[in-house]
């Protein structure tokens, strides 16, 4: 096997192993692909809970064997349509010297990668 074929297995075996987690634990979550440094990458954004003044999105990432996952807090505007939140993600966990920017949208109970962007060079990754 190829050594693509067994990174994107093991990237899938431990972002389908995420979402079964999620939901035992009741999560809504969201799912998104990216490459960073050439690498397939997958992120997950979960929310646990009713939607409320603020909530906590759990942000998972990874990359070959390597994942990180970190917390957001999102404070909610009351009354409007989507609420978006902007998150630095360092990413030496997943062994890149880079950083992602993203923006996620939360509406209803659920949080979606909306933009995210590789950092130096403002690469657009979506």
């Amino acid at each position: 096997m190829g050594l693509l074929a067994r990174s994107l297995a093991g990237t899938t075996v431990a972002f389908l192993a995420a979402g079964a987690t999620a939901l035992a634990q009741g999560e809504n979550c969201t799912h998104d692909s990216l490459s960073i440094d050439g690498t397939p990458t997958s992120a997950a954004f979960c929310v646990s809970g009713p939607p409320a003044a603020q909530v906590t999105v759990t942000e998972t990432f990874v990359r070959g064997a390597q994942s990180l996952t970190r917390p957001l807090t999102i404070q909610v505007v009351d009354g409007a349509p989507v609420t978006r939140a902007v998150d630095d993600v360092p990413l030496a966990d997943l062994g890149s010297n880079k950083q992602l920017h993203i923006t996620i949208a939360y509406h209803a109970g659920t949080a979606v990668l909306e933009h995210a962007l590789i950092l130096p060079g403002a690469l657009v990754l979506k």
